[in-house]
């Protein structure tokens, strides 16, 4: 039996008459569990038997979108021009903007995320 017709089935034995602490034993579940959908039910909640999402409503550490899309136009436009591509040329083109730019940290995330990370092979790197 899924939970949302167990929620159901207690909330109409209630209904019933039936003694709340007998309910939630039958059915295997605790106090708290009976009177919370008892109190949803109650408030007149339209979407009582069904579980709230758990999820963040918001995400308070997310680099917003146009600033990602600013890292990767950079990113872009300097691989265009053949000069360093790095964060730190990412950052001091931010820095000619006016702008405060985002940690080394999460310029490497944004450019990974967008596949612009690529690795040189090591006899490229002027060591051989």
């Amino acid at each position: 039996m899924d939970e949302e017709t167990l929620r159901k089935m207690a909330i109409e034995q209630h209904l019933q008459g039936k003694s709340s602490i007998l309910i939630y034993r039958e059915v295997g579940r605790s106090k708290y569990w009976f009177f919370k959908w008892l109190r949803r039910y109650q408030n007149g909640n339209t979407e009582l038997f069904k579980d709230k999402p758990k999820t963040p409503h918001h995400h308070p550490h997310t680099t917003p979108l146009e600033m990602q899309n600013l890292v990767k136009n950079i990113r872009i436009q300097l691989e265009d021009s053949y000069v360093k591509v790095g964060t730190s040329a990412i950052k001091w083109e931010f820095e000619k903007l006016g702008i405060t730019p985002p940690s080394d940290r999460t310029i490497h995330r944004i450019l990974k995320r967008e596949g612009l990370v690529k690795k040189t092979p090591y006899a490229a790197r002027g060591v051989e």
